[in-house]
């Protein structure tokens, strides 16, 4: 009886050990889009505020601004802050970022590593509407300026992340992060799509971003704001809508069944 006994007993130890491993793969395998997209984001958060720690600590924006006016605007002085520049970068999660670009304090741009056509530029000179603008006004920690597009009739359509620089309290500029809508695209399954709280596709195929979905008014905003997930039939197809949020980020997520 006792041999018995026993043998039941490893029988239930090993069978519990089975359920609990099978919940934590269950559990492993409910990674949804929205974690994803929450992760992506606390990422790129942290990066920001790296690469800010990486210019305060050398003055980056105030040692380009100086060098800048003695060069009368050239670009050849960057190689005097070549170790510095490549530790902000470095400070930042490798093949994510579009563009780096660094904005002193009066509005002037000091450094852009991969689109020429905006150094030098001010940004209250013809580019007051664009999303550069928006970030460099907003100095109030990381800032999340959604997806749009860089410059007017520009189809390089990015998100933008930016933090100011303070050093001492003293405001030297901010630090602006680009990310192409490619690299969100990547973490999202095959048929999902993004809109804005407008309606307005943020991740889609390039030739439906900055148009209204046109069943839009259709999903209701009620249940999603009580992060509810809807099932709709719409046009004959399966759609699923959840709601994504993260600081001023706020997208409705669409799934299609395919």
């Amino acid at each position: 009886m006792k041999t018995l006994s026993k043998t039941l007993l490893i029988s239930l130890i090993v069978l519990l050990s089975c359920i609990e491993e099978n919940v934590r793969i269950e559990n492993t395998k409910k990674t949804t889009e929205l974690d994803k997209l929450e992760s992506f984001f606390k990422r790129s958060e942290l990066d920001s505020i790296n690469a800010s720690n990486v210019i305060e600590k050398h003055r980056i924006i105030q040692h380009l601004t100086h060098l800048r006016a003695m060069d009368d605007g050239g670009k050849k002085y960057y190689l005097l802050e070549k170790d510095d520049i490549t530790e902000m970068i470095n400070s930042v999660t490798e093949g994510i970022y579009l563009n780096y670009i660094l904005i002193n304090k009066i509005g002037d741009i000091v450094y852009s590593k991969n689109n020429d056509d905006l150094f030098g530029l001010n940004i209250d000179k013809g580019y007051e509407s664009t999303p550069i603008k928006k970030c460099f006004s907003n100095r109030m920690g990381v800032y999340f300026e959604d997806i749009t597009n860089a410059v007017p009739l520009s189809k390089n359509y990015s998100l933008f992340i930016s933090s100011p620089i303070y050093v001492k309290e003293d405001f030297h500029g901010v630090l602006i992060l680009q990310i192409d809508v490619k690299k969100i695209n990547e973490i999202l399954e095959t048929g999902t799509e993004i809109l804005n709280s407008d309606g307005i596709f943020k991740v889609s195929s390039e030739e439906k971003i900055s148009s209204r979905y046109s069943e839009f008014d259709k999903i209701n905003m009620n249940s999603l704001d009580n992060n509810e997930v809807l099932l709709l039939n719409i046009q004959n197809e399966k759609l699923k809508f959840s709601k994504f949020s993260f600081k001023n980020i706020n997208w409705i997520i669409m799934n299609r069944e395919l």
